[in-house]
């Protein structure tokens, strides 16, 4: 096992300012190592930084790292280790500051997972999430990495604490992003230098793109196959068929659903107050959108809406994925070219604390009557939609002593007045308040899927795509409610004890709403689930889906998502390296081969006629694997 490099070249940690010019600490993140960390004692490299910091407001790094890849920092108090993940723009010298708070305070509400953890920072993100506590016995600061790849640098030349926030900055003069929007510090064997290779490769893949992946006589116009035919009623419904679920499609044929989340025609990022970050920006509002902007180079209009669905139709077809699924585009599902899926709107998931809406305000059904009812006039007769999602994500399950004190502390609603006499008559414990929590959401979902049912009822509720696993309460709740149970997994394969357990208490066919794997390069991270190369990542798209389909009662998996996220990261900060396209309107080659291969072989995985493919994924060059 090769021993990890951590060249010390000086340390000198400095509280406030100094007029002595600070020196640099460099680690390397060694890669034969599943995790690689960095304990410094303040007494040994930072004896000017106090143990005590809840008088100061923000940690201020001055930093430099090789790759995007994310890294955890935080103080090692009396409580433990406070950790918090930096995802950090790789390549070049920057200012980075961190809120105190997210140490010592835990997240305030927000309507799902990503909003309530992720935090974006003008020059990268941080990931809130984990322990915290009192910033105080503080005796050393500790970095770490899960998985490096390649292995990784930090350089740190100061760390210092600040009551006020003294601003992100780049500490040099060059830029962060081209003018076709990648990443201006690496370079790799694909990256587009001009207009002409770009033009080059759009060519090249409208040729590939021509020749379905399935033949008509293979599948129905839906995608269905053709291989079996039963029952058929004009729209999709699920049905279980000798000890397995399937969707059928409305020609009576039988379908597994395989799409992919967010297929639209824009990927922003702000550029306010960090226009500097950029070689290029065309507009003058504050936020770049590239991926729109090679789009117009391609097509030559914004407003060529059509040509741009028809090329999406095609690579779909061409790669066998048969739905638009989450946060897609209405031109891509209303062109009724694909099956597709949809969310409710208009539920308040918004306006709830930690996303669980005021079920008790008597205008609320009223509200969700007059939403629902809008939707449902639009689609109830379209036999492409597959059917509707009622939420994504909260974030309170597992937290629901913290929910219901938020809402006892929060302003006078009629929540907060059924929750006061609940307590009242059942004892203010938190088995009292997790059950309060419980019998909300119950009459929520229940709620909610009659109206549905009132104002479409060709149409399946597909459910609340939940984040990772679920109590066997909350799945007790759901199994009247919805048609199929959705969740989210990011692992690197769908969890066959969670989603037995789904089966076991729900009964009910099994939709992953989300996953995805990617690769820390381009200056994007990972995204949730890492892999090491591209190659790797339709490797780990193959894996994935034959281990899950081939489970009776998964009948479908969304891929999340369509175009890798911006470098600069989207509102909450992300910036994934996980499209199956690029930023440039060029899909991964490897990514693609792989897809087609399964895609081709899901029929016969699912109705046990196959072994799933059983290769797991490389994590990082070591062949560190995740089981």
């Amino acid at each position: 096992m090769r021993t990890s490099l951590f060249t010390i070249i000086g340390a000198v940690f400095l509280l406030l300012a100094c007029e002595k010019a600070p020196e640099t600490i460099a680690m390397q993140f060694d890669s034969s190592k599943q995790t690689s960390v960095f304990t410094w004692a303040l007494k040994d490299v930072a004896p000017d930084l106090p143990s005590d910091w809840s008088a100061f407001n923000y940690l201020v790094l001055e930093m430099k790292a090789s790759s995007p890849q994310r890294f955890s920092i935080g103080p090692v108090a009396e409580g433990g280790f406070y950790s918090k993940n930096i995802q950090p723009f790789m390549g070049a010298w920057l200012r980075f500051t961190i809120p105190l708070e997210y140490f010592s305070e835990p997240p305030k509400s927000a309507v799902d997972m990503a909003a309530t953890y992720n935090k974006a920072r003008k020059l990268g993100m941080v990931n809130i999430g984990g322990r915290v506590g009192a910033l105080t016995g503080i005796d050393s600061i500790r970095f770490l990495m899960r998985t490096p790849m390649n292995n990784p640098t930090l350089e740190v030349r100061s760390i210092t604490l600040s009551v006020d926030d003294p601003g992100e900055a780049l500490l040099g003069n060059a830029f962060l992003v081209d003018r076709f929007g990648q990443w201006a510090t690496k370079d790799w064997e694909d990256k587009i230098k001009n207009i002409e290779e770009l033009k080059s490769a759009w060519e090249e893949e409208n040729r590939l793109i021509q020749t379905p992946l399935f033949s008509d006589a293979e599948v129905s116009e839906y995608g269905g196959y053709k291989v079996k035919r039963v029952k058929a009623t004009g729209f999709f419904r699920a049905e279980k068929i000798d000890g397995k679920w399937w969707f059928v499609d409305p020609d009576g044929y039988l379908f597994l659903s395989a799409g992919s989340d967010c297929i639209n025609s824009s990927v922003r990022t702000t550029t306010k107050e960090r226009e500097f970050v950029f070689e290029h920006l065309e507009g003058s509002d504050d936020f770049a959108d590239f991926y729109r902007w090679n789009l117009i180079k391609r097509y030559g209009s914004e407003a060529n809406v059509p040509e741009w669905v028809g090329t999406n139709v095609k690579r779909m077809k061409a790669w066998g994925l048969n739905t638009i699924a989450n946060w897609s585009s209405p031109e891509m599902y209303n062109s009724n070219k694909i099956p597709f899926v949809l969310t409710l709107p208009g539920l308040q998931l918004n306006r709830g604390v930690m996303g669980l809406p005021d079920i008790y305000n008597p205008q609320y059904a009223s509200d969700i009557d007059t939403a629902i009812g809008k939707m449902a006039q639009s689609y109830k007769d379209n036999p492409w939609l597959l059917g509707y999602f009622v939420g994504n994500e909260q974030p309170w399950p597992g937290q629901e002593t913290l929910l219901c004190d938020r809402i006892l502390s929060g302003s006078d609603t009629p929540m907060k007045k059924e929750l006061s006499a609940w307590l009242k008559k059942n004892g203010d414990t938190p088995e009292a308040k997790r059950d309060f929590i419980h019998d909300t959401f119950k009459k929520f979902l229940g709620l909610v899927n009659a109206t549905l049912k009132k104002h479409d009822p060709n149409h399946l509720n597909l459910g609340m795509r939940f984040g990772g696993h679920t109590s066997k309460e909350i799945l007790a709740i759901t199994a009247k409610h919805f048609d199929v149970f959705s969740f989210n997994c990011y692992e690197m394969q769908p969890s066959v004890r969670h989603i037995e357990q789904i089966a076991e208490m729900t009964g009910l066919p099994i939709i992953i709403g989300e996953y995805h794997f990617g690769v820390p390069d381009r200056g994007m991270s990972a995204g949730l689930v890492q892999v090491k190369d591209y190659n790797e990542r339709g490797n780990a798209y193959r894996f994935y889906n034959e281990q899950g389909y081939s489970h009776p009662s998964v009948i479908g998996a969304h891929w999340f998502q369509w175009i890798d996220q911006a470098n600069t990261g989207r509102m909450d900060g992300e910036n994934y390296n996980i499209g199956i396209l690029d930023i440039t309107d060029r899909p991964y080659t490897g990514m693609v081969n792989a897809m087609k291969i399964t895609h081709k072989r899901l029929y016969r995985v699912h109705s046990g006629e196959l072994a799933p493919y059983d290769t797991q994924p490389i994590t990082n060059e070591n062949s560190i694997t995740n089981n």
